[in-house]
């Protein structure tokens, strides 16, 4: 093995300003990814945090349906706010065979309507007369 010749005189040993910038752009466009992926975090866990809400309002509002009198078949649209989310539930009853009625609730964020956060389906026994 035979040893590294040293540099000419009068050039020093490191980096090009080519390798500089190069080396520079990797870091770059790594940490531009990095930050990307930490938003996506972030918005992904307010969105889960909207849709848990959502659904608990859901339930609450089949809850209410199960332990009260259980309306004609029709659509209600009625607030069902989580905490300080302001929620829209809208209801639907349709009747189904078998003294059942099939029972729908969608959840729309209160600040966008068009926007559902969950949807629940059940169904329900008839009031008996």
């Amino acid at each position: 093995m035979t040893p590294r010749p040293s540099p000419p005189a009068g050039r020093a040993a490191g980096f090009t300003l080519i390798e500089v910038l190069i080396a520079l752009t990797i870091v770059g466009v790594a940490l531009a990814a990095f930050a990307r992926m930490t938003g996506q975090t972030a918005a992904n866990a307010g969105y889960l945090a909207e849709s848990s809400l959502a659904m608990l309002s859901a339930d609450n509002a089949l809850a209410e349906l199960r332990i009260g009198t259980l309306p004609a078949p029709g659509v209600r649209v009625l607030d069902c706010p989580q905490g300080d989310l302001p929620l829209v539930c809208r209801v639907e009853i349709l009747a189904a065979p078998q003294a059942l009625r099939d029972v729908a609730v969608d959840v729309y964020d209160g600040r966008e309507r068009n926007r559902r956060l969950a949807h629940l389906t059940t169904r329900l026994p008839e009031p008996r007369s």
